[in-house]
């Protein structure tokens, strides 16, 4: 839609739409899921003015209504570079008119532990960031202000006891610089349906010694805020002539499996037929959903549970339908000739780094030599920083945009890694593709 067409902009706020009677949410009291309606209107939506607001409130102990918060030094926290946005396990966005699926984001805590720290510095996360996600790049700091922060409650006029955040939900659906139609006369998606999966209070909360094993998090005076487009007069007349429509975007997948030998193997049938890139990161796999570890966790791979003894990667080989590609040889890192190398490794950190944008575009982000090294700990407090930011991946196209067909023929990756000890790893596969949403009067169709 060209600038010079559009009309005002209005800001919307939507409420939930299976609220519960005393607005207080929470995924132990049988909330899992907070659906948002967005109706069928004549209006474009900004993508990325879209951001979940409310308060969160995080307590010890199942007495949540009397106030029962963890004070400083005591066992509980959570992961500081996600903060609130550890509460994510899914999203899912649909149309409301039909209720087809245009995008669905599994373990999408993970992704965005990844995600975040690839394309934020280190003083947007102590910045703007540590204001709407109260996310802060220390452990201690972070629990002062997030866990243990009391915000006053006991006085007068206080209604819940925590933080505040209002947080962007950043998918590929959502970060399209395309306006999106709500319209359902054919040139839009008549409205949309957002429906945000929260993640279990063992995977956001961390309590290392299990001292507080009924510790949970609490969200009150939830909504979901966007602004909205009203196209001008002329624009609108064209568009109720308008009989279908379509939209682009990049859209993300994700894949799980688990890989326990020295030579890890990974293969899917992704069926997207235009993928631009894909990365993996890892976590032992006794530490998923487990209080006393942090669940989002994007470590190097890891022998013995408990220890920095690092499993190193290798050599890797990346693959479509059994032949190497995007690369014709074997990437071998440089610890294969010297064991003992502890710093990143600069071929396999430009590939990782490249699936999120291309290489020579980066400015910012808080994945360097200090947090993408081989010298690891799973004891958080060990950390660079908010934690390891470590990670695989591989580009596919970065020169036409268009994406390489995966529809036929498998994705595969090869790893030859030090894994040695029974300590079966967890890996998240989030692949980077590019959709085409066909929308008429009929309804819609995702062309993946």
């Amino acid at each position: 839609m060209s600038n010079n067409l559009a009309g005002s902009n209005n800001y919307l706020q939507l409420f939930p739409s299976n609220h519960t009677s005393n607005g207080l949410i929470s995924y132990k009291d049988g909330n899992p899921v907070i659906s948002f309606i967005l109706g069928e209107q004549d209006r474009y939506l900004i993508g990325s003015s879209v951001r979940l607001v409310g308060n969160i409130s995080i307590y010890k102990t199942p007495n949540g209504a009397n106030g029962d918060i963890a004070s400083e030094g005591e066992d509980l926290s959570v992961s500081p570079k996600l903060s609130t946005y550890g509460i994510l396990d899914q999203i899912v966005i649909s149309s409301q008119k039909n209720k087809n699926v245009i995008e669905h984001v599994r373990h999408y805590g993970r992704y965005l532990a990844s995600y975040l720290p690839a394309v934020s510095s280190q003083q947007e996360a102590n910045g703007h960031l540590s204001v709407t996600a109260n996310t802060i790049n220390n452990l201690n700091a972070n629990d002062m202000a997030y866990v243990n922060n009391a915000n006053g409650a006991a006085a007068a006029g206080r209604q819940f006891r925590g933080n505040s955040f209002c947080i962007n939900l950043p998918t590929g659906f959502l970060n399209s610089k395309q306006p999106i139609g709500l319209s359902g006369r054919g040139w839009g998606t008549g409205g949309l349906i957002f429906d945000i999966h929260l993640a279990p209070d063992s995977s956001f909360l961390i309590s290392s010694a299990n001292t507080f094993p009924n510790a949970f998090y609490q969200l009150s005076n939830v909504s979901l805020i966007c602004e909205v487009i009203n196209p001008s007069v002329d624009e609108l007349s064209r568009l109720m002539k308008q009989s279908s429509g379509t939209m682009e975007y990049n859209a993300i997948s994700s894949y799980y499996t688990t890989i326990a030998s020295s030579n890890a193997i990974v293969n899917f049938r992704l069926g997207l037929s235009r993928v631009l890139g894909i990365f993996i990161n890892f976590i032992p796999s006794t530490y998923l959903n487990n209080l006393s570890f942090d669940s989002f966790q994007t470590s190097p791979l890891i022998n013995d549970q408990g220890s920095a003894d690092i499993a190193e990667i290798k050599q890797i080989i990346f693959t479509k339908g059994g032949q190497r590609m995007p690369y014709m040889f074997n990437l071998d890192s440089n610890v294969r000739d010297n064991a003992l190398s502890t710093v990143a490794d600069p071929l396999y950190y430009r590939n990782y780094m490249s699936t999120f944008m291309n290489f020579n575009k980066i400015m910012k982000t808080q994945v360097g030599p200090e947090t993408y090294n081989r010298i690891g700990s799973t004891v958080q407090d060990q950390f660079a920083e908010a934690g390891q930011m470590f990670g695989i991946g591989v580009q596919f196209d970065n020169i036409s945009g268009e994406g390489v067909d995966f529809r036929n023929e498998n994705f595969g990756l090869q790893m030859d890694t030090g894994l040695t000890a029974d300590n079966p790893h967890s890996a998240f596969l989030y692949v980077r593709s590019k959709n085409t949403l066909v929308f008429n009067a009929n309804g819609l169709q995702v062309l993946n």
